[in-house]
């Protein structure tokens, strides 16, 4: 949710960058000016990460303090940068050139998402700092010092820029016009314009008129762009979480994959499909009649469609079946917790062999006339075990409910008398959403086991109590290797995976001391982390695509006066985007699986909406020229038949 709200921020903040930069200070300025804003919330974000003798509750508000301050400074940036580059060329006569600067700004992007991808959490896991085993501090301090270097770089090269003058509330005008058109249509009685927007001419001019229609043709388009945008950003997140729950290691080199490397893919991928675009990519979709930038678009949203599809095929797998119990029919486990063999002496329950190991376990299906009914059962310890009392005829009955499993200890009261202890819950088979494993411990007396704890394999500052577990419930734990210690003895060693269900069943002998055997239901598949590589690289071309595509349409299509404006709707709907995604996180999805199903669906609908709207959509022209002269920029052509339209 954090991380969702913080891009949420990021891409909201734009619209107020856009409007200082088109009707205040410029471009440049605004670059400056809010790059320095940005470095400072990422100097407060390392100094967050470092306050080790605050509280978890005081670092997370530093925290947040930094990340809002990134997030106005991207602000700034994000709507200026590549309009301020798309400044420097004048068109139509430079349209190659200016297509060869957004295929190289684009390039840059993917050069610093794959050092910082790769970089930050080499930093972070491969380096201890502050008496931890992380080093967060160094992760974000280096980013933070190659923040600070560009905004110099930047600078430096102030004196070769075209820095166009900005115009006096051009923004503002833009929506006073709209508005002004809506009312006059609205008191109008019979209003004869082509457009709606023509009632506006009596107040506001020609190029003013003519630059809000062609402004909302294209912001027409950007309605299909936030589900996109949701889908894309969940590369940092959803698919982050699930790679926590896959195997990482190259064993031949000695090397773990960290779950937020696999991001690295992205970068590296998308720099192969840049330098291809003009030899591979865009001839190929050309043959299939692929040449218009909204056509690109559509496709590039089936691409997602089919990555979010084989994101909940791996999610499926990583899981793995559950069980489920028939409502017709009722389960009962039975535990033993003895050192001796016990025998089932009911015929009609026998499955298989009619004898439970020491420190086994049976399972039993029973058929019941209600919804809960009551079984007969009758059990017999071997002779090893007969010092305790009613050991060789124990005569109980158990409780079945329809389609509930219940399980039972099979132990000793304090006088050594043979019981069947119900474990006081049905047993629970629906796995936690975040795939890691849940965990109950069945023991003799927790009382007597109050220094039983599973302690991490080389991570001593986690563990677990055996309290966390006394009412015998299943608790979520993270996976990974543990040690069963009882004081300062060790029981055993237990390797817990993702999307499992255990049952660890811990006995104590008088004369060997505790004893414990862990049950796995349910078991899911630690798969490698390569597998997410199919879903990336669906992922990755549709990204590609659409960043390219839309980046250089909406600059080319929005009007020069408010180009930064059209740039920072543009990052608004990757706003709404991430709002998508915690709308839908808020909804609670049970399972994964059916959340990623969820936004594919969503995605085919955005894109049949994407075809809808490109259908009737007339490409435009207009002129630039390197100087601030007004007249130089008025001449457009709206009719798309009258656009040469370079393959590009």
């Amino acid at each position: 949710m954090i991380y969702h709200g913080f891009i949420f921020l990021s891409y909201f903040m734009p619209l107020f960058g856009a409007i200082l930069a088109d009707s205040y200070w410029g471009k440049f300025k605004t670059i400056i000016r809010l790059s320095i804003v940005y470095a400072l919330g990422n100097v407060i974000l390392t100094g967050a990460s470092m306050a080790n003798d605050f509280t978890l509750d005081s670092q997370r508000f530093i925290a947040i303090v930094g990340l809002i301050c990134i997030a106005l400074g991207t602000g700034g940036i994000k709507p200026c940068a590549c309009t301020f580059g798309g400044d420097q060329f004048q068109l139509p006569e430079q349209q190659d050139q200016l297509a060869q600067f957004f295929s190289r700004f684009i390039t840059a992007i993917y050069i610093g998402s794959l050092i910082s991808t790769f970089l930050a959490p080499e930093l972070r896991k491969s380096v201890q700092c502050f008496g931890r085993d992380t080093c967060f501090p160094l992760a974000f301090g280096v980013l933070s010092l190659l923040m600070i270097t560009a905004i110099v770089v930047f600078i430096l090269g102030r004196n070769m820029y075209v820095k166009r003058k900005p115009e006096n509330h051009v923004i503002f005008k833009t929506f006073g016009c709209i508005f002004y058109g809506i009312r006059k249509n609205i008191v109008s009685s019979s209003p004869n314009e082509a457009h709606w927007l023509d009632l506006a001419g009596n107040k506001y001019s020609e190029t003013e008129v003519s630059d809000t229609k062609a402004a909302l043709e294209v912001l027409y388009i950007f309605i299909a762009y936030p589900v996109f945008w949701a889908l894309y950003e969940q590369q940092g997140s959803r698919w982050t979480l699930q790679a926590t729950l896959m195997n990482g290691k190259v064993e031949d080199i000695g090397w773990e994959i960290k779950p937020d490397q696999m991001q690295t893919i992205h970068p590296l991928f998308a720099l192969l499909l840049i330098l291809s675009f003009d030899r591979i990519l865009y001839p190929f979709l050309a043959k299939f009649g692929i040449r218009r930038p909204l056509q690109k678009l559509i496709f590039s949203n089936f691409m997602a469609v089919l990555a979010f599809l084989l994101a909940a095929v791996l999610q499926y797998k990583i899981f793995g079946d559950s069980t489920v119990i028939p409502n017709t029919e009722g389960q009962f486990v039975v535990y033993n917790g003895f050192n001796c063999n016990a025998r089932v002496l009911n015929p009609s329950l026998w499955v298989g062999n009619n004898d439970i190991d020491p420190l086994g376990s049976a399972k039993f299906m029973y058929t019941p006339n209600f919804d809960e009914d009551v079984v007969n059962i009758k059990l017999k310890l071997d002779e090893s075990c007969n010092s305790y009392l009613n050991y060789d005829s124990l005569n109980i009955n158990v409780t079945v409910s329809r389609g509930e499993s219940i399980s039972y200890f099979l132990t000793s009261t304090a006088n050594k008398e043979v019981k069947l202890r119900r474990i006081n819950h049905y047993d629970d088979f629906i796995k936690p959403k975040n795939g890691h494993p849940s965990l109950r411990i069945i023991t003799d007396d927790i009382n007597k086991n109050e220094s039983l704890a599973l302690v991490a394999a080389g991570k001593n500052h986690l563990s677990y109590n055996i309290s966390s577990f006394s009412n015998e419930n299943f608790i979520q734990v993270a996976f990974g290797n543990y040690n069963v210690v009882h004081g300062e003895g060790l029981i055993s060693n237990i390797n817990l995976m993702p999307a499992t269900i255990y049952t660890l069943v811990v006995r104590n002998d008088d004369s060997h001391g505790p004893e414990s055997k862990l049950y796995a239901t349910d078991e899911g598949n630690y798969l490698h982390i390569l597998w997410q590589t199919p879903q990336y690289a669906c992922m990755i071309i549709a990204d590609v695509i659409f960043i390219a595509t839309s980046i250089e349409f909406s600059f080319t299509e929005a009007p020069p006066r408010i180009k930064s404006f059209i740039s920072a709707c543009y990052s608004m709907t990757q706003s709404v985007g991430n709002l998508v995604v915690v709308v839908v996180s808020a909804l609670s999805f049970r399972k994964q699986v059916h959340e990623y199903l969820f936004f594919s669906g969503l995605m085919l609908a955005d894109t049949l909406l994407l075809v809808y709207l490109s259908y009737s959509y007339k490409y435009k022209s207009f002129r630039q020229r390197l100087n601030d002269d007004e007249n130089s920029i008025e001449n457009t052509v709206t009719n798309q038949n009258e656009v040469k339209l370079d393959e590009k």
